[in-house]
């Protein structure tokens, strides 16, 4: 991309009509996030209570730990979904339909021969090693164990599909619609787990829900993406090699990022389990997902953000670009930072009240780990930039090996020695670490200087003084300061 003025506040009056695209969209867009994230809140606030109530302490905790492990296998698509997302909103950007279609069946078919093989391969590992005896589980059995692990990686190979139909909302600018089916089928398919274990299921009947529920979202979505793009369909008449190959590198590029997620996030469930045992993982998973509410705000700025990045780097508009990176992060760490004064104050009174009194909060761990969330709000909207735009290679390694990699091995050998404490301290270290990488990366493929966008995103947003709802994204990225 030819490189532009720097615009870190707003866009110069020659590229007002390149905003006036996006109000509409980010109008749109905010209100699907505000019922993506009340969904998402939902089903974290409501798990654990529910899986505590029903199933104890000891249940509760092999599960989440045996529900970890196909975390892993999210790699197996070969990072190809969410690449070709993007390259199709690239090429959309640019007008070319062709190489759109082209990009879909190609994908498509790729990710139909990965299923097969990842379920083939799965099955034969899974009948050939105890995982409950490695675990040390004591509830659920061998045999419960292997079942649970083949739904729910069944249910991953399906999550798959539906990443790939995303990219046709994303293709005609209607990623609010997609925002708001993916958040449908995560609620009908927690309803699905839910009513499974509120009448008496176990792990293998929950996971069958769970799984049913993701069939039904997904057949929704199918419909949906094809009444607002009816000319991209599934077939092969338009797949070709080159398509895959051109997206082979952005896609194992891309690896690195569920692979940083998967060790990062589920790993340290295993690693505290593994050190602490099965009871300190019921005690350290319900603090990491009440902090990582704080995350909500950036959350609902990056996935608004994402597909609007790749259009301006489809269409090479470096201005709208600069904009959007700037403004953004600035977005993110104000609205993380009220969310966590507040969820840090009120987690005296509402610790006790959502795991009713089973599980006692671990103080000094859980102020750690609301740093790790803030200081994760500010380089994650950075990574959009060069993430959007297919050009995230080199921050690859440094995700896979800083975020995943050292966290499980701090994490182990801090939470053998320190206890929960040290684990949530590896966690900030590692947070700490990509943070400067991502930063940096960011700002010179946006051609910010770091220490202007600093200056940016450390002054209040005041300009949000009164604003709400929907109106403060379309204000915020529509407005010159």
């Amino acid at each position: 991309m030819h490189k532009a003025p720097i615009h870190v506040g707003g866009p110069d009056k020659s590229n007002q009509a390149s905003f006036s695209g996006i109000r509409e969209r980010l109008l749109k867009g905010g209100s699907a996030q505000g019922f993506s994230q009340v969904v998402h809140i939902v089903i974290r606030l409501a798990e654990v209570p529910l899986l505590l109530t029903f199933w104890g302490t000891q249940l509760y905790g092999e599960w989440l730990m045996v529900s970890a492990i196909p975390s892993y296998l999210y790699i197996c698509d070969g990072g190809f979904a969410m690449a070709a997302c993007r390259e199709m909103t690239i090429r959309g950007g640019a007008g070319d339909n062709k190489s759109v279609q082209s990009v879909f069946q190609s994908t498509w078919l790729l990710l139909i021969a990965i299923s097969i093989s990842t379920f083939l391969l799965t099955l034969a590992l899974v009948n050939s090693t105890s995982l409950g005896s490695l675990l040390g589980f004591t509830v659920i059995n061998h045999s419960e164990v292997e079942w649970v692990l083949l739904l729910l990686i069944v249910h991953l190979l399906i999550c798959f599909q539906g990443e790939l139909l995303n990219g046709g909302f994303w293709v005609t600018g209607s990623y609010p619609r997609g925002m708001c089916f993916i958040a449908a089928t995560q609620l009908i398919e927690f309803i699905g787990f839910a009513a499974i274990v509120m009448m008496g299921g176990k792990p293998v009947l929950a996971a069958s829900g769970y799984l049913l529920g993701r069939l039904v979202g997904t057949g929704l979505m199918w419909f949906g993406q094809r009444r607002v793009n009816p000319w991209l369909r599934y077939g092969i008449k338009h797949a070709s090699f080159s398509a895959i190959k051109r997206l082979t590198t952005p896609a194992l590029s891309s690896l690195a990022f569920p692979l940083g997620n998967a060790l990062n996030i589920q790993g340290m469930r295993l690693v505290v389990g593994l050190s602490l045992g099965p009871a300190a993982v019921a005690v350290f998973v319900p603090m990491r997902t009440l902090s990582r509410m704080i995350m909500q705000p950036g959350v609902i700025v990056n996935r608004l953000i994402e597909p609007e990045l790749a259009f301006a780097y489809g269409a090479k508009d470096n201005s709208l670009l600069q904009h959007i990176f700037t403004k953004s992060c600035q977005l993110a760490l104000w609205g993380c930072a009220g969310v966590c004064l507040l969820v840090g104050i009120g987690a005296h009174w509402i610790f006790p009240v959502w795991t009713g009194g089973m599980v006692s909060i671990h103080w000094p761990s859980y102020l750690v780990l609301l740093g790790v969330v803030l200081i994760n709000s500010i380089w994650y909207t950075a990574l959009m930039v060069p993430y959007s735009s297919n050009r995230h290679g080199r921050i690859a390694p440094y995700y896979a090996l800083v975020y995943g990699v050292s966290a499980v091995g701090l994490g182990y050998i801090w939470a053998a020695r320190f206890g929960l404490g040290g684990a949530a301290l590896a966690l900030l270290l590692v947070e700490a670490a990509l943070a400067m990488v991502v930063i940096r990366a960011a700002s010179h493929m946006a051609n910010v200087p770091v220490l202007h966008w600093l200056r940016f995103i450390l002054r209040p947003p005041l300009d949000l003084a009164g604003k709400a709802g929907s109106g403060l994204f379309r204000r915020t990225l529509t407005s010159k300061e």
